[in-house]
């Protein structure tokens, strides 16, 4: 896997918690319980809780540490270890932890940052194996130009940790409306053309609508 620039210090994770149906109430207390105390956490840059459509007992979030020891600091937490025990009765399976590498990160995206409720979607991408070097080659030249589009907000494209066939795109938009304009564009309909023929199963399929709920 081709190598990019990054910040060698801050850590990135996508995690995923797959309430029981009887105990989605209580998931998604502890968790929120969680966020709140992690957006206390000198070390702590962003802690985001989302739910998608058509996944009601899914809950998602999109966190960045300062580095490892602030994360390590963060699992020390009541309100954290309150989060994980949802495992021991409470979960349809464990609590899936992604660590990601944004493979093209701005200095902005590296410090503590205020929560604000934005449009949001998440896309997991897994390719099919021998792929993910020209997965990454269409990003390279797609995410500067998002970034300048009108209402991005963010738009971050990771690899993940251990797992060459699996990226995470995490963007973020000002309104609908500035999300909608750009799934309008040419430019990304073909880089959804060119990236359906990379990945295993059709893009919608790994595309999360989410809401924030934190």
């Amino acid at each position: 896997m081709t190598t990019h620039n990054q910040n060698l210090n801050a850590v990135t994770l996508f995690v995923k918690v797959a309430a029981k149906p009887q105990s989605n109430q209580k998931a998604k207390e502890a968790l929120l319980a969680d966020v709140n105390g992690a957006r206390t956490e000198a070390g702590n840059y962003k802690m985001e809780l989302y739910k998608a459509e058509g996944k009601p007992d899914a809950f998602y979030l999109f966190e960045r540490w300062q580095d490892q020891a602030a994360l390590e600091e963060h699992f020390k937490q009541p309100y954290t270890t309150g989060a994980f025990d949802l495992q021991k009765a409470d979960l349809n399976e464990p609590i899936t932890m992604n660590y990601l590498t944004d493979l093209w990160p701005l200095a902005e995206g590296l410090k503590k940052q205020d929560h604000k409720p934005l449009t949001t979607l998440i896309v997991t991408f897994e390719v099919k194996p021998g792929n993910g070097d020209a997965l990454v080659a269409l990003f390279k030249e797609f995410v500067p130009l998002v970034r300048q589009e009108p209402g991005n907000v963010e738009f971050h494209f990771h690899s993940v940790k251990g797992n060459d066939n699996l990226f995470v795109l995490y963007e973020r938009w000002e309104t609908q409306q500035d999300l909608d304009a750009h799934n309008q564009l040419a430019s990304t309909a073909r880089l959804v053309q060119n990236v359906s023929q990379l990945v295993t199963a059709p893009v919608t399929d790994f595309i999360l609508f989410t809401k924030d709920i934190s």
